[in-house]
C-alpha cells in the first residue's frame, strides 16, 4: 500500500456524528482516525506517525501535530471490510489523474446513515448536475399548487442553447408542456428546454428551495453564474430526489422514470440495481449523481475536474472503477450500533515541487500544457526547467497527432490535411 497516499501525506479517515438531515452540523465529540488505522487495522501494518494528521473540528480545518490525539479506537460504527479499502487504494493507484486532478466521491448509505466522502471540501462548477434538483424545485411547486405541468409553453429562437438536447434542432414557435420540458432537461440534458423553464421559474425560487434544505455553501444554491457542487452539497440533492421519489407523490413516479432514462450514464450498480442519474459535463467538468436502488440502496456522486485532459474512455473507467467498487461492497457493511457517521478520506494531489512528467502520453499532453499555459513561457524553457528530453516529447505527441505551437504555447492537434502531407 502506498503510505505516501495512504497516511503519511494524508489520507484522514474521520469518523463523524452526521445528523439525520444531512446537514452540515458536527458533534462535538467528533472521533478522528488516521489512514485506514481503525478501520482497516487488518490492511495496513506500519503507520509513519510522525506526519501531521488532519483533523476535522466543528468551524474549520486543522493540523494536528501529534498523530496520538487523531488516533481513536471506535468499533461501534458501519464501515467497509477492509478489502474495499485495499482495492480502493489500487485504484488510487492506477490512475494518475488523483496524483494531478481532482475528484472527489459521495456515498452515503440509506439504510444505516452512513457516509463516505473522498476529498469532500473540493469544489466543482457543477455543470448540468443541477438540472435535477432544479427539476425537483418544478415539482415541489407543483404540488404545492403553484405550477400546472400541463401548461404549454412556445419554444422560439430565444431560447435556443447549444451544448446537449434536442430542442435546438426544432422549429421555432413549437410548443411543449412543463412536463414534457422537464423530461427534456433530465433525459436529454437539453439546455434549451433548461432555458425555457428558468424563465418561467426563475432562479430566485429555486435558491430559496435549495437553502431550505441546508446546503450550506451560497454558491452551492446557484443555478447560472458558476453554479457549484461539493460531496457534502451532492448527498444533500441526492437524498432530496430520494425522498420525493419515496413520497409516492402524484409526481414521484414522473421524476423516477426520467431519472432512470438519462443519458449518458458513467456511474454504474449492480447487476440486478437500478440507478436513477443525472450527469454534467462542461469544460473538463465531468460528473454523474445517482440514487441506487438494488439489495441496500445508496446515493452516489462522483465529481471529476480532468482540466485539459483528452476525454476518451480512459477517463470515465474512473467512474465505473469507483462506482462497481461501492456496488460491490455497499451490501457488506459491518452490522454494529451506528450514528450516522461520516467517513473522510483526503487523497491530496502532488506538490508542484514533486510533479515529474507522466509517462501515459494522454496524461504527459495535459501536463504539459497546463504547464505550458500556467508556468512556462515556451516548451523551451519548461525542457530546461524539468530537464526533459525535448526530442523525446515531441516524438511521443507526433504519434498522438499533435505538435508545439508557439504562438499559442501550447501543443495543439495537427490538422489531418497537414498530418498527411
Amino acid at each position: 500500500m502506498n503510505i505516501r497516499k495512504f497516511s503519511a501525506a494524508l489520507i484522514s479517515v474521520c469518523l463523524l456524528t452526521a445528523c439525520s438531515d444531512m446537514n452540515s452540523e458536527q458533534n462535538e465529540n467528533t472521533n478522528v482516525t488516521t489512514a485506514f488505522e481503525t478501520a482497516v487495522t487488518s490492511a495496513i501494518t506500519t503507520v509513519e506517525t510522525e506526519a501531521p494528521v488532519e483533523m476535522v473540528t466543528d468551524d474549520t480545518m486543522s493540523v494536528a501535530s501529534e498523530t496520538e490525539h487523531a488516533v481513536t479506537e471506535n468499533i461501534h460504527t458501519y464501515d467497509f471490510p477492509p478489502e474495499f479499502y485495499k482495492e480502493l487504494n489500487e485504484i488510487v493507484e492506477s490512475y494518475r489523474h488523483f496524483d494531478y486532478y481532482d475528484i472527489s466521491m459521495a456515498y452515503y448509505d440509506i439504510e444505516t446513515g452512513l457516509s463516505l466522502l473522498i476529498n469532500p471540501d473540493k469544489h466543482y462548477f457543477s455543470a448540468s448536475v443541477m438540472k435535477a434538483p432544479y427539476m425537483l424545485y418544478i415539482y415541489r411547486l407543483a404540488l404545492a399548487g403553484k405550477a400546472d405541468l400541463e401548461e404549454k409553453l412556445v419554444y422560439t429562437e430565444d431560447f435556443k442553447r447549444e451544448g446537449t438536447g434536442v430542442l435546438k434542432d426544432m422549429e421555432p414557435d413549437t410548443e411543449f408542456t412543463i412536463e414534457e420540458l422537464i423530461g427534456y432537461c433530465l433525459e436529454e440534458s437539453d439546455n434549451s428546454a433548461f432555458a425555457m423553464l428558468r424563465k418561467k421559474f426563475p432562479e430566485e425560487g429555486y435558491t430559496e428551495y435549495i437553502k431550505s434544505l441546508g446546503v450550506a455553501h451560497d454558491d452551492d444554491s446557484k443555478a447560472f453564474n458558476q453554479p457549484q457542487i461539493c460531496g457534502e452539497t451532492a448527498l444533500i440533492l441526492s437524498k432530496a430526489i430520494h425522498d420525493f421519489i419515496q413520497e409516492g407523490n402524484p409526481y414521484s413516479e414522473n421524476l423516477h422514470y426520467h431519472m432512470t432514462h438519462s443519458r449518458n450514464a458513467m456511474i454504474y450498480g449492480s447487476e440486478n440495481s437500478e440507478v436513477v442519474r443525472k450527469y454534467g459535463w462542461h469544460g473538463g467538468y465531468f460528473h454523474d449523481m445517482a440514487i441506487v436502488y438494488g439489495e441496500r440502496p445508496y446515493l452516489l456522486t462522483i465529481m471529476t475536474n480532468l482540466d485539459l485532459l483528452e476525454i476518451e474512455y480512459r477517463e470515465y473507467c474512473i467512474f465505473k472503477d469507483l462506482s462497481q467498487l461501492v456496488a460491490r461492497y455497499s451490501g457488506t457493511l459491518a452490522e454494529k450500533d451506528n450514528d450516522g457517521d461520516v467517513i473522510i478520506i483526503k487523497i491530496p494531489k502532488m506538490e508542484e515541487d514533486e510533479m515529474t512528467l507522466p509517462k501515459d502520453p494522454y496524461m504527459l499532453l495535459s501536463v504539459l500544457n497546463m504547464k505550458l499555459r500556467d508556468s512556462y513561457k515556451s516548451f523551451e524553457d519548461l525542457c530546461e526547467d524539468m530537464d526533459a528530453d525535448s526530442a523525446e516529447i515531441t516524438a511521443a505527441m507526433e504519434k498522438l497527432g499533435y505538435a508545439y505551437d508557439e504562438k499559442v504555447n501550447q501543443f495543439a492537434a495537427v490538422p489531418e490535411e497537414k498530418a498527411q502531407e
